[in-house]
């Protein structure tokens, strides 16, 4: 057990393990990430309904949805994607997760929305083109290498049609700076949601000063053997990001705060792009 622990509190490079699966194909973990991301008195996951609400209302107001091609990527459970389509957009919603999709697709019919919803990896499967718009809300931009990242810009540019627009929201160096590395143990610190047999939690969060990144790494042993959790986040500042947003080729049109669509400033904590391809 000396070497396992000894290998888990040792700083790795950044984003060189991704555990990205493990979260939304265990089928009991995939269930506890839709539980999470339903849940009201929490932003873990999904943002609180009413931020939601206000998020959708400005891509409304700013980029206008009635009658728009557009699509969600990392939908998960629907939140977004349903609001877009009461507003009268044409939606498909990309998600890896089948369970979190399965809730999406419940939530349309109850609805009564044609919502078209893939269960895809959007780095690096097939995508709808021809889009007005595309989204990628709640900060999965920070959770990409910066060569996934260029990836993915390079993949919504081909998926918009000319002139189309790229919405997508990150964490910020200011919030960078509120972060701290930190070891905690515990006996089942989150109750059930790494397992609903016993187990131990190991969590050791490493900071990257010069890059701004910080890894959560996780070790779970329960009475069956052991897994690994690698949460990775990037953080930006309005330059570094409209730095790789430019070199996609697209034209950073505003940056704004994710959840009034009011212009950045100083204070902003997770600031959202606006790009036109």
């Amino acid at each position: 057990m000396y070497s396992e622990l000894d290998e888990f509190n040792r700083k790795p490079e950044p984003f060189s393990r991704y555990t990205t699966d493990t979260l939304w194909t265990d089928p009991w973990i995939a269930q506890q990430m839709l539980k999470t991301h339903l849940d009201q008195g929490t932003d873990l996951a999904s943002r609180k309904n009413a931020t939601i609400d206000s998020t959708v209302d400005w891509f409304d107001r700013k980029i206008g949805l009635s009658g728009k091609k557009v699509c969600d990527l990392g939908c998960g459970p629907g939140l977004y994607a349903t609001r877009m389509a009461e507003r009268g957009a044409t939606v498909t919603g990309v998600d890896f997760s089948a369970v979190s999709l399965a809730h999406a697709r419940s939530e349309a019919a109850a609805g009564k929305l044609e919502i078209e919803y893939r269960q895809a990896d959007y780095l690096v499967d097939d995508l709808p083109g021809e889009q007005d718009l595309v989204s990628l809300i709640y900060c999965d931009f920070c959770t990409l290498s910066s060569e996934w990242r260029s990836t993915l810009l390079n993949r919504v540019r081909g998926m918009l049609k000319p002139g189309g627009t790229f919405v997508f929201d990150v964490f910020t160096t200011r919030q960078f700076a509120t972060r701290n590395e930190v070891m905690t143990y515990g006996r089942r610190p989150m109750g059930d949601f790494w397992s609903p047999d016993d187990h131990f939690c190991f969590q050791t969060t490493f900071l990257y000063d010069f890059e701004k990144i910080a890894l959560d790494r996780y070790l779970i042993v329960g009475p069956e053997g052991c897994f690994e959790i690698f949460n990775w986040l990037q953080y930006f500042d309005l330059g570094s990001i409209s730095k790789e947003v430019l070199d996609a080729g697209f034209e950073v049109e505003e940056a704004v705060d994710v959840r009034t669509g009011e212009p950045s400033t100083a204070e902003t904590k997770e600031l959202a792009i606006i790009a036109r391809s």
